[in-house]
């Protein structure tokens, strides 16, 4: 048996050309490799709340989310590694004094302002409907705060990213692939690649039967961790560099061709 573990967005789904759900043949062989007897895993940056159920549709036997922040099989919870409160705060205070909107991410709950229009509008699209809790005490919410997410318009990343690490230092990691505008912060303590190590032990798999298919940045622990890293054909060339195997990409069903190859 082996576990296969997909990132959502760039690998799965691509927004950018309109490819909202996993296409009919990447179902199907998604569908077949767990015929064979193999588990099949989520791994994504989303949280709980921003898996559509078209997403859901291939039936995962797994789920790591909020880049390895969170981890659950048949519905119930195998791990959460919270934010330090005091990194928290710090990270909160650094949102405010950039005067952007942003959202607090827990396991199963999202959190933000009801004034934050613009964090609203962003995602009530793609069939999310509103996924957010707006009656809040932030003291009380902040303890279980895994990541936060803000909206920061491309051109801009760089400098904020850069203001991120003069202010927070090497303790929270960036990442802004997954979306036009979104732009995470999250602890450099989270991955991908922590997130997969608790499912491998709960199944009694070793990493040489980890299989691991992504196209971004925060896939970069996953595909170095598990026996096989594959990289989608529109993934960041850090990403390609650091895969076993380049796949086509998603507009050409490169998880489906990779998936008969493989298995």
């Amino acid at each position: 048996m082996a576990a296969l573990f997909f990132d959502v967005d760039g690998t799965l789904i691509d927004s950018y050309h309109n490819i909202r759900r996993p296409s009919p043949a990447v179902r199907a062989e998604l569908a077949r490799v767990q015929e064979l007897g193999h588990k099949i895993f989520l791994s994504s940056g989303r949280p709980r709340l921003l898996l559509t159920p078209t997403l859901l549709e291939p039936g995962f036997d797994g789920l790591v989310l909020l880049n390895g922040g969170y981890v659950e099989m048949g519905g119930k919870s195998l791990y959460e590694e919270r934010m330090d409160l005091e990194l928290a705060h710090r990270v909160i205070d650094f949102l405010e004094e950039l005067g952007t909107e942003y959202l607090i991410a827990c396991a199963r709950n999202i959190y933000t302002l009801p004034t934050n229009r613009a964090m609203r509008e962003f995602f009530s699209g793609g069939g999310h409907g509103d996924i957010f809790t707006y009656e809040f005490d932030v003291d009380q919410i902040l303890p279980q705060a895994i990541k936060m997410e803000t909206l920061i318009p491309t051109e801009e990343r760089p400098a904020v990213t850069a203001q991120v690490a003069e202010v927070l230092g090497s303790k929270i990691s960036c990442d802004g692939h997954g979306g036009e505008g979104t732009f995470e912060l999250y602890p450099t303590a989270i991955s991908k690649a922590k997130g997969i190590g608790v499912v491998l032990e709960h199944l009694g798999l070793g990493v040489d039967e980890a299989y691991a298919f992504g196209d971004g940045t925060n896939d970069l622990e996953m595909i170095g961790y598990c026996g096989c890293g594959v990289a989608m054909g529109n993934a960041e060339d850090v990403v390609k560099d650091a895969a076993d195997i380049v796949c086509p990409p998603v507009w050409e069903d490169g998880l489906a061709q990779i998936l008969r190859e493989l298995f």
